[in-house]
Formats: C-alpha cells, sequence, structure tokens
C-alpha cells in the first residue's frame, strides 16, 4: 500500500504484507543478456510491443529504466489502482518480473498471471519453479498451477489483516488513512479509511474484519475475466483518484477523460445492469464536449437514476502533492500537473499557477541578489518544520507571491501567481502549507 505520510493527509498503511508475484526464468534464443547490454534493452523492448499488441487496452504506461546493480529496467502500468510490473533483464539470460497485486483484485491477480505467461510463451522464457525459501513465486500457486481457488483467500486474509490494523490504530487515536492509494498524493477527504474505490467508515471496517466477504466491495477487479466488471472498477478507480473535474486545460487530461469515457461504454454496452456513476459520467461527457444517443442516455439516468449525496472524486478537494527533494505542497484537486525536465514541478489552472524548484543550499543568498525584483523578502513564517520569507506583488489581473524556504539544510523556491487579489489568502496558506518530509 504504498504512499507517503503527508502532514493534514491521510496516512498509508505500513506493515501489512500484500500480495505480491516474484517470478524468473530464463530467456531462450541467441545471445545472453548483459545487465549494460543493448541486446538486453532490446529484449525489453520487445517486452513492451508484446504489450503493446496484446494488452493495448490496459496498458497505461511503460518507462525504461536501471534496476538493482544497474541491470536494465522495464516498467508497466496496467491497473489505476496497481503498482507498476517490474522486468528486470538480470545477468546471463536470467529475467526477473515483480508485481503486487493486492491492491486490485483476484480477477487482475489472474489476469496478470495469464498474461505473463502468454508473454513467456511468445518470447521463449523458461520459468524457474516456485521456491519458497527465495519466495519466488507466486503465494497463492496460480500461475504454476492454474488453481484460482487460493487466489481469493490470500486477497481476503490481506484485507482483513489491514483493516484490523487500522482499526487498533484508531482506537489509539490515530486518523485519516489510506489503503492502495499511489504515491505521490495524498487526498484530503472525509473518511476513515480512504481506498481507490472512495471512503469507507469504522462501521464497514469492523464488518470486514468479522467477515472478510463483505468487503470484495473494495477491489476493483473482483470477478476473473475482461468484461464489464473489470472496465466498470478501472473507470471508477480513476474517478475517484485521477480525474481533474474541470475541463481539460492539457491533452493528457482530454486523453484520460477519453479513455474513463471508453472504459465506461464498453462495460455499459457488455452489461447495461451495473451500478453506473451516471452524474460523474454526464459530467466526463460535458467536459469533452460529446453529444449523440449515448450521451442522451447518460443524461437520461443521471436526472433519474443518478446517485445522491457527495459526488465521486477526491480531487474536488485539496491535495496533498509530494514534490522532488523531499517537500510537501496542500493544493486544490483541481490543478493540472506537470514536473518539468529541469526539476521544476507546476500546477495551474486558468487563473492561478504554483510552481515549485528544489534548490541547492546556498540558494537563498544567490536569489537575494540577482532576482529583477530587487525587493526585500518582507513576509516571514515559521512552521513546524520549514521556514519561509517571501515577497507579495499585487496589480489587478498580475499578483505573484515570490517564497524562499527553509527546512534544515534543505532549500527551496516557490512561486504562487494569481489573477484575482482576493486570492492572497489562498496564495499565502498555499506557500505556508509547504512541509519536508525528512524533517518529519
Amino acid at each position: 500500500m504504498p504512499g507517503p505520510r503527508c502532514a493534514g493527509g491521510p496516512k498509508p498503511m505500513r506493515g501489512v504484507m500484500s500480495l505480491k508475484l516474484l517470478l524468473a526464468g530464463w530467456r531462450g534464443g541467441d545471445a545472453p543478456l548483459s545487465p549494460t547490454s543493448e541486446n538486453a534493452r532490446t529484449w525489453l523492448g520487445q517486452v513492451e510491443r508484446w504489450f503493446q499488441a496484446n494488452a493495448s487496452e490496459w496498458l497505461e504506461s511503460s518507462r525504461f529504466g536501471t534496476g538493482p546493480r544497474g541491470a536494465p529496467q522495464l516498467r508497466l502500468r496496467l491497473h489505476p489502482a496497481a503498482g507498476e510490473v517490474s522486468f528486470l533483464a538480470a545477468s546471463g539470460s536470467r529475467v526477473v518480473i515483480s508485481a503486487e497485486t493486492s491492491a486490485v483484485g483476484p480477477g487482475y491477480h489472474v489476469f496478470l498471471c495469464d498474461t505473463l505467461k502468454a508473454m513467456g510463451q511468445a518470447l521463449d522464457i523458461q520459468w524457474v519453479q516456485a521456491d519458497d525459501t527465495l519466495d519466488v513465486g507466486d503465494p497463492t500457486g496460480y500461475f504454476h498451477t492454474g488453481d484460482a481457488g487460493p487466489v481469493e483467500v490470500y486477497m481476503l486474509a490481506w484485507l482483513q489483516e489491514t483493516v484490523a490494523q487500522v482499526l487498533r490504530m484508531r482506537s489509539l487515536g490515530e486518523s485519516g488513512f489510506s489503503m492502495s492509494l499511489r504515491f505521490g498524493h495524498m487526498f484530503e477527504h472525509p473518511g476513515a479509511l480512504l481506498t481507490p474505490l472512495g471512503p469507507r467508515d469504522e462501521r464497514w471496517m469492523r464488518r470486514v474484519y468479522e467477515d472478510p466477504r463483505v468487503g470484495m466491495d473494495v477491489f476493483p477487479w473482483w470477478r476473473q475475466g475482461v468484461g464489464a466488471h473489470a472496465r466498470l472498477g478501472r473507470a471508477l478507480c480513476r474517478l475517484w483518484t485521477e480525474v481533474v473535474w474541470r475541463p481539460p486545460l492539457l491533452e493528457e487530461e482530454r486523453r484520460l477523460l477519453r479513455d474513463v469515457a471508453r472504459s465506461l461504454e464498453l462495460a455499459w454496452r457488455e452489461d447495461p445492469e451495473l451500478a453506473y456513476p451516471w452524474r460523474e459520467w454526464r459530467e466526463v461527457l460535458g467536459y469533452l464536449g460529446v453529444g449523440g444517443t449515448l450521451a442522451e442516455t447518460v443524461h437520461h439516468h443521471a436526472d433519474h437514476h443518478g446517485a445522491r449525496g457527495p459526488s465521486i472524486g477526491y480531487r474536488r478537494g485539496a491535495v496533498q502533492v509530494a514534490l522532488p527533494a523531499g517537500w510537501e505542497i496542500r493544493i486544490p484537486g483541481s490543478l493540472a500537473e506537470a514536473h518539468l525536465e529541469d526539476g521544476t514541478w507546476v500546477a495551474r489552472d486558468h487563473r492561478r499557477s504554483v510552481r515549485f524548484v528544489p534548490l541547492e543550499d546556498d540558494a537563498e543568498e544567490h536569489f537575494a541578489t540577482t532576482t529583477a525584483e530587487r525587493r526585500a523578502l518582507e513576509l516571514e513564517y515559521q512552521g513546524e518544520r520549514v521556514s519561509g520569507r517571501a515577497s507579495l506583488h499585487m496589480e489587478p489581473g498580475e499578483c505573484r507571491l515570490t517564497a524562499l524556504c527553509s527546512s534544515g539544510r534543505h532549500r527551496a523556491l516557490c512561486v504562487v501567481s494569481f489573477a484575482d487579489p482576493e486570492e492572497e489568502d489562498w496564495a499565502l496558506g498555499t506557500w505556508r502549507s509547504l512541509d519536508h518530509a525528512a524533517a518529519a
């Protein structure tokens, strides 16, 4: 259950053992793989292309990097609630694949195992037998035996242990926990436990502790098979954790909305009787400017059968964001985020922006002598772990707060720009929300 502990945000669970695949094998073919050879990277490229051709609907992202001992590594993300699947081209012709599946459910575990076996057959991988002493293999046995029965047992045991730990910590006065949410964002949202499919209260956790099958609704992909339930679960995860609730500013945001709309449509055409998020589906289609018969159907259901109560979407509220160099900041969930090549992080909408740059230790003196404004940093702030000084430039349509922040030896520059002078308090609050994880 990855994720940083952020001041003011939900706390990710620690110490609960998740269900992890660790598969090893030998690649057949001609030349052996070397950790630094072009041959190894070429083979990982074949893996990426195989997934693009055979699992494109579920392939969200891919990236190449370096693993242990400099071995070439490929990381694929196949579900919004799952961590990345790692492919390591180790020494010789050895291949190591690792993935955690607890957060998504038995259906995803079976899907991933079946997909990896099909890939192994296509790319001539000879799998190593499971070895419990080395934690190599599939703990449920499914990858090796094809018996899916134990998968559900492992998932439910993990869920029961997780809620038991949350309940213990809540009895000690702790509050605000998250389960299976991705690293980098912690959402400020009411609920005893935040999950990829929405918040859960203590009553739910107590029922799950007594009978974990009550909690099957927390897994986005419980049933086996790539069908309506899997696609609906995937769309709901993205609505809860990723969608920014406003018209898209970036092409990346537009692609996300299109993906959600497509998943919902495919699921609905296969099984129209499932519980669809009609209100939020209507919002997504509105942001995309989509009309036609399907949009009319969604509008009708949203008007007559839509859910009551709070809308889906953690990013309708504030978000605690993990920044470069161990920093954290609180921003509105509606801001579009981007990491630039020079290390700068930017979040913005059509009228506000926040820019953050980690600095070298001596950057404060450099900044004070070279900034074009050459004005005194007249505002001061002293927090529990972070202190800062800032200047505030206020003109109608062009307001800017420029701040230097310190936490121990760590330095950072934060620039908050806004069009409306009445948002001065928001700008000051954003600056003062900066925290540093290492200091915590």
